[in-house]
């Protein structure tokens, strides 16, 4: 999060062409030239050049008048996660929460405002209305993972993610308070856990815990969420609460000796 307008080394054709790639997205999988140059804010010309060279990479293809990415895309992503090593330790302890909880589980990391999903526990029992899959994200600061997350900056560093973070409501219950949010994760600190209610989404309460690494640090942070009305938020902390504290617990034990 950092002001790359005053940074000599920012390379703007970089950062132009990976905004490219990440605007092909759920809503818009296809799009034509003209579509990729609106959506980008660039001539056509701009998006052309840009579209025709990650096409000769391999990037993307060209399906009529649609372009489109392939999935070379994701041999990015899979270098990424290749290098936390910590996912093949937590996920069985994933799946078992999954199981005991009849939910499905997520973890996730930080990545500048938002979280981004690196592990998930689909459950056959659990129907949501948001759509999370590994590499989703989400904003940090109305989700139960990333006020976890949150906890673990420094209070500089929390300065600089409400810097940057756009607030927005996005249900009638949203904490957008500045001073609110570093009040909650402060607490969350504290406690070692989040619980956030139809802050996202109506109807929809989550509950994280975090895991950490032999040194304290939070290596990323697992959650469950659940259906409002199906559970009091007295019985998600005794109930729900409880089996992702062991299966962090199981995880922390393991990750000591990596």
């Amino acid at each position: 999060m950092t002001d790359s307008s005053s940074n000599k080394n920012f390379l703007k054709t970089l950062d132009r062409g990976l905004a490219v790639i990440k605007s092909f997205d759920g809503d818009t999988p296809q799009m034509t030239l003209s579509e990729v140059a609106r959506k980008n804010s660039m001539s056509r010309a701009s998006a052309r050049r840009f579209l025709l060279t990650l096409q000769s990479l391999g990037y993307v293809i060209k399906v009529d008048d649609n372009f489109q990415l392939t999935a070379k895309i994701l041999e990015v992503g899979h270098q990424f996660l290749s290098n936390l090593n910590f996912i093949e330790v937590i996920t069985p302890f994933m799946r078992e929460a999954s199981r005991l909880l009849y939910k499905a589980c997520s973890a996730s990391i930080l990545n500048e405002t938002d979280i981004v999903y690196i592990a998930r526990i689909p459950s056959q029992h659990q129907i949501l209305s948001v759509n999370l899959n590994v590499g989703s994200r989400l904003p940090a600061y109305c989700t139960s993972m990333g006020r976890v997350l949150l906890g673990n900056m420094t209070e500089n560093e929390l300065d600089a993610y409400f810097k940057h973070a756009e607030l927005i409501s996005h249900t009638p219950h949203t904490i957008t308070d500045v001073k609110k949010l570093h009040k909650i994760i402060k607490q969350t600190r504290i406690d070692g856990y989040s619980i956030v209610n139809q802050e996202l989404e109506e109807n929809l309460c989550s509950v994280a815990v975090p895991i950490c690494n032999q040194q304290g640090k939070v290596l990323c942070a697992i959650n469950v969420g659940m259906p409002v009305g199906q559970l009091k938020i007295e019985e998600v902390t005794s109930e729900y609460l409880p089996v992702l504290q062991e299966a962090a617990s199981k995880a922390e034990a393991i990750l000591v000796h990596h």
